[in-house]
């Protein structure tokens, strides 16, 4: 098997025993799969964060993620999606935590920012269509606000008290405005990395592209959207005014979906705060700190 991207490895590690079993049983996963599956490897693809990911003959992208990370929700979404706003499916083998997938483009590029804004909208807008089904809400910012209260001790104040009680303030607010009447099944990560191009035009796939590895869980569209603009971390710490730039962001996905300009402003902001904790929590602590900093900048 290809080497194992190391970021993969390093999410694995973090995880102690059980993250070290799945990586020793790691080759004779993709073994059974390939027999069980008819498959050849490819090319083993970088650029994920837990689960390895590689392209394969016939031509499907393969996927096993680890026992932490169950694929079974991420299926539910996908297979009900039916190529709306999706990759399709074409396999799944819950024993091994994996599936089959259809192969895709390139990611999404993150520049500029305002053209990914715009295909994110209009992917996400397909994305939503997804039956709700027998889901109920869930309150995920009452979750940011266990992660964000529990992680920021435990790392030893890696930011300012100001910026978790900011924090801490938008997810209230965001409990407060729960509304299970206009919530959607989100994505719940859609980022530019998490959308794929697809390699011919498609029903379901009107702006070219899909979104790859979804969370799944009914809470309100705002959210999806405040992921969306969670990134731009280099171009915050070095724009003049980023508060101006990112509110700008806000408002321009606000017109294309109709979803309150505000409500993106506070999920991103939050996300931004918890993800910059989550980083450092399994040891990627540049790109935690770095999350971090742009959100000081907007807070002040």
């Amino acid at each position: 098997m290809t080497v194992l991207p190391e970021m993969v490895r390093r999410t694995a590690q973090s995880r102690g025993t059980i993250g070290q079993a799945w990586l020793t049983a790691l080759p004779r996963y993709v073994d059974e799969l390939c027999h069980t599956w008819s498959l050849e490897i490819d090319e083993v693809m970088a650029g994920g964060t837990s689960a390895l990911v590689a392209r394969v003959r016939p031509s499907a992208v393969l996927k096993i993620a680890p026992p932490w990370d169950p694929l079974a929700d991420q299926v539910r979404t996908i297979a009900a999606a039916d190529g709306h706003g999706y990759v399709r499916l074409y396999a799944f083998d819950p024993e091994r935590n994996a599936a089959l997938l259809e192969p895709l483009g390139p990611m999404l590029p993150e520049a500029p920012e305002e053209n990914s804004l715009d295909v994110l909208a209009q992917t996400l807008q397909q994305a939503w269509q997804v039956p709700r089904g027998p889901l109920v809400e869930f309150n995920k910012a009452s979750q940011l606000i266990e992660i964000i209260s529990s992680l920021w001790p435990a790392l030893g104040r890696p930011c300012s008290e100001g910026l978790v009680e900011q924090a801490l303030s938008y997810a209230h607010q965001r409990v407060a405005a729960s509304n299970s009447d206009t919530c959607v099944v989100c994505h719940g990560d859609p980022h530019a990395n998490n959308a794929l191009a697809v390699p011919s035009s498609r029903p379901g796939a009107e702006s070219g592209y899909v979104f790859v590895d979804p969370d799944g869980f009914l809470t309100e569209p705002a959210y999806d959207l405040g992921v969306a603009i969670r990134g731009f971390t280099g171009r915050l710490l070095a724009d003049a005014h980023p508060v101006d730039l990112l509110r700008g962001y806000c408002r321009r996905l606000s017109v294309a979906t109709g979803v309150d300009e505000e409500a993106i402003w506070q999920w991103g902001f939050v996300e931004r705060v918890s993800t910059g904790l989550y980083l450092m929590r399994h040891g990627h602590h540049g790109e935690g700190r770095a999350y971090l900093a742009s959100a000081e900048r907007l807070a002040r």
